[in-house]
């Protein structure tokens, strides 16, 4: 009696697991077909050429979308051991794709991926002739290679969701036209996730469409879970004879999230492959999870806070608008609330590769649910509670984020099925009101990763360009000279190369509010160094604006062209210059304003170069100390113009002048040849004048 209760549990265990052999057919065809091609492309987001790699595997799936299929893999070698989107399987085939993984062979030569684990002769940039991994522009010519030829195996994959019990299952079915050259094959079952939203460096630039405004990316076919058994590998098919037929089905309980990443339904891929070992693999099928319709909402969110339009710290009373997209009402929804500290830094994790990363630090996390009823295409605004100084412990740039989830129509939970709408992010730059004489922002911290890296007073404006951060010497591999002026450790790094996409777009360091009223007497120091490196591009620009209103305007009242200052020396590819290489420049303050006001410093980069360096940016009472020069103004007028602007010297006749905007935006170049230039066609805004060494500003009406 025992004995039968024993097999009875054995048997029903074994069905648990869910591995059946069926009798014949439901959907794999028994045709002889051709092989379908598998990317497996190995992602890091901090380079970005793997961009560059998600854009031509996407131009790949439209050419060949029935016979191509990308999974997206982050080995945490490649990510610096930002786990995120990486899995311990991925780590394992990138590990079998290249000599001890990816990451170390490929750094220079990304984007790199297998296709098929198949070895292509014809890319002779591989790594050793046993690599499987190949860089982008190779995997065209080898999936034309592929998909001529026959498979010895047909596979069918079949998801299916229960949204109540959060249960997946998968079938899979499979039926060998030919015989395998070897007696075991592995049948590989991979969780896919589209539309994870998040960091990607060089995401604007090399896949644009994937790229939304506030520089977030959306990531695509990422590896998020291995459904089969065996690991990286699969489960071992021990029938590979012409005419065996298989079936297996899996179930699994989906979690709420992978690695911090929530698990979103409407986004998730299967895919199934059968490969000959740990390489070469035969053929595979993709398909989506259906959700049935009755399931099916689109409810968005948008941020309707009344943000201060200047930096000084005022009270927030967040609100959000919730609009209901799709035709089926809903009664309930949770909405996320986020405000988060942001310090973007650059740094290098390996020597002459520098990288953007950004480092969070919640201020406040908070999780509601709200009972209210949206039809088709209603709208309702939602009040948060009040942000006030209290969460606010310095100047800095902070991020609202909103997110909506847990989404039902009475007790019935239904599936959000466009995450594109469903959060909004909010930047926001903050000065806090702590009024000062004199400073100094020399740089110097031990850490670069400290949130408390600048003064309570002083902010980086990243919102134009990311490509900008304190850097140390030696994280460029630097040891034998510091990179600061006056021997410090530690100096603002502006990168310029055409690489980075930062061409006319400003970072701007800001700091104040600057006591003026008590001393007006006031002086601005900072120093540079800059390097061209020989690319032949327009000089970057160090710009000084003041504002008297917390920033709502602001006036600009410097303005240089950087004369090249060094050289790259050793064996870095970015300029790192010694301290005597720093250039000082001073401004007398006292010109331009008589009562309080907050200043911003920044860099203006122009079409190329190496890098740009400040540092030692203070401010001092006076009196200004008239041996130190200026930009020399040019007598111009009037200011502001309408249509003419008239210049006062005629030693400058046949020189040449360029008209930017406030952007670094050339706008016109032209000879003078009458003292006059034609400004009717400008828009209203202030403009600089460049005519040989002299900058002049002018405001056209």
């Amino acid at each position: 009696m025992h004995r039968k209760l024993f097999i009875k549990i054995i048997l029903m265990s074994f069905l648990f697991i869910g591995i059946v052999h069926a009798q014949t057919p439901k959907w794999v065809s028994t045709e002889v077909q051709n092989r379908t091609t598998i990317l497996e492309n190995f992602m890091s987001v901090y380079y970005p050429v793997c961009a560059d790699g998600q854009r031509t595997a996407n131009e790949i799936l439209q050419a060949f979308p029935n016979k191509f299929i990308i999974i997206n893999i982050y080995p945490a070698l490649l990510n610096y051991n930002n786990i995120k989107l990486s899995l311990p399987e991925g780590d394992s085939i990138s590990n079998k794709a290249g000599p001890g993984g990816i990451g170390p062979a490929a750094t220079k030569s990304l984007p790199a991926g297998s296709i098929n684990r198949f070895r292509n002769p014809n890319d002779l940039k591989s790594y050793s002739a046993n690599d499987l991994a190949m860089m982008s522009y190779a995997w065209k010519p080898t999936l034309e290679i592929i998909t001529k030829q026959k498979s010895i195996v047909n596979v069918y994959v079949k998801p299916e969701f229960d949204i109540k019990t959060q249960e997946l299952s998968v079938e899979v079915e499979y039926y060998y036209t030919d015989d395998s050259p070897v007696s075991e094959n592995f049948l590989t079952i991979m969780l896919l996730q589209n539309e994870i939203v998040g960091y990607q460096s060089g995401g604007n630039k090399y896949n644009p469409d994937y790229a939304s405004r506030d520089s977030s990316y959306r990531h695509m076919h990422v590896l998020r879970k291995l459904i089969s058994g065996g690991g990286a590998w699969g489960d071992t098919i021990t029938n590979t004879q012409r005419g065996t037929y298989g079936y297996k089905k899996y179930t699994l309980n989906l979690p709420e999230s992978i690695n911090n990443i929530p698990i979103d339904i409407s986004n998730l891929e299967v895919v199934a492959f059968i490969s000959e070992s740990q390489s070469n693999i035969y053929t595979g099928h993709k398909a989506v999870i259906k959700i049935s319709d009755d399931l099916k909402t689109d409810l968005s969110v948008e941020d309707a806070t009344e943000y201060n339009n200047t930096l000084k710290f005022e009270p927030i009373h967040p609100k959000v608008k919730v609009t209901n997209n799709s035709d089926l009402p809903v009664t309930k929804f949770d909405i996320e609330y986020s405000l988060i500290n942001t310090q973007t830094i650059l740094y290098s994790p390996v020597i002459n590769q520098i990288s953007t990363k950004q480092i969070l630090n919640p201020i406040i996390t908070q999780k509601d649910t709200y009972t209210i009823t949206l039809n088709k295409d209603e709208s309702a605004i939602v009040e948060l509670p009040e942000v006030n100084q209290s969460n606010f412990k310095a100047a800095s740039t902070y991020v609202t984020q909103l997110g909506i989830s847990n989404i039902y129509r009475n007790d019935a939970k239904l599936i959000n099925i466009n995450k594109i709408n469903n959060t909004s992010e909010t930047i926001t730059l903050c000065l806090i009101d702590t009024l000062f004489s004199e400073t100094e922002i020399t740089f110097e911290n031990p850490d670069t990763t400290l949130t408390g890296l600048l003064p309570a007073h002083t902010v980086f404006d990243h919102s134009r360009n990311s490509y900008f951060a304190v850097m140390k010497s030696s994280d460029l591999g630097y040891t034998n000279h510091s990179c600061g002026a006056n021997n410090t450790q530690t100096a603002v790094l502006y990168l310029l190369s055409t690489l980075y996409n930062v061409g006319f777009r400003p970072g701007y360091i800001i700091f104040g509010e600057v006591d003026c009223k008590n001393n007006p007497n006031k002086i601005l120091s900072y120093y540079y160094a800059y390097s061209d490196q020989m690319s032949g591009g327009t000089k970057p620009r160090i710009v000084v604006d003041i504002s008297t209103d917390w920033g709502e305007n602001w006036q600009r009242i410097s303005q240089i062209f950087c004369e090249e200052t060094g050289l790259i020396s050793g064996n870095s590819e970015i300029y790192v210059p010694p301290s005597d290489e720093y250039k000082l420049v001073q401004i007398d303050l006292s010109k331009y304003v008589r009562e309080n006001f907050i200043i911003r410093i920044g860099c203006i980069p122009g079409t190329a170069g190496s890098a740009l360096w400040l540092d030692e940016i203070s401010i001092k009472n006076g009196p200004y100390e008239e041996s130190i020069k200026e930009d020399i103004n040019l007598s111009v007028y009037p200011n502001p113009a309408t249509d003419i602007l008239y210049i006062n010297n005629d030693n400058l006749f046949g020189a040449e002048y360029e008209i930017y905007d406030m952007s670094g935006k050339l706008i016109i170049k032209d000879i003078n040849t009458t003292n006059t230039i034609n400004v009717e066609q400008l828009s209203t805004g202030t403009y600089s004048l460049k005519i040989k060494d002299s900058i002049f500003n002018f405001i056209k009406k």
